[in-house]
């Protein structure tokens, strides 16, 4: 007799599948994937990767989309606010993208609690050192 895996089980491992594919830049057949996990059984972390994904195809209107519905959900989830900086600066934004890298390092910094532990305090620093020599 075979055993049935629950269903959260099967979109759980769907969602790991499409996070693999993502990982291994295969960005197309992980937004597929991704795309197959219902609605219900989605995360707020595979909706920022399916941004991650859209992004990568060259699709920042459609990452901005699902970022901003994940941060209707959950305004305090960092990497939604950073690839809705993405997409935005990929729209040509650049002061709003700025705006939403500067909200994911505040939430980033809030939520871990020591400064060793804050990877978003180093990235925000080499990001506005890019930006100024982009700028000059």
């Amino acid at each position: 007799m075979s055993q049935q895996l629950p269903s959260i089980t099967l979109q759980t491992s769907t969602a790991q599948m499409a996070l693999s594919l993502l990982e291994s830049g295969n960005y197309h057949q992980a937004l597929q994937v991704f795309q197959q996990v219902a609605d219900r059984d989605r995360t707020l972390d595979d909706s920022v990767n399916q941004a991650v994904c859209l992004l990568h195809l060259d699709q920042p209107e459609a990452a901005l989309e699902i970022c901003n519905q994940t941060l209707e959900l959950s305004a305090a989830h960092p990497q939604a606010w950073l690839f809705k900086g993405v997409a935005l600066y990929r729209l040509g934004q650049y002061d709003e993208a700025y705006a939403c890298y500067a909200q994911a390092a505040a939430i980033a910094d809030q939520q871990t609690p020591h400064p060793t532990q804050r990877p978003w305090a180093r990235c925000w620093q080499a990001l506005k050192t890019v930006t100024k020599r982009f700028s000059a």
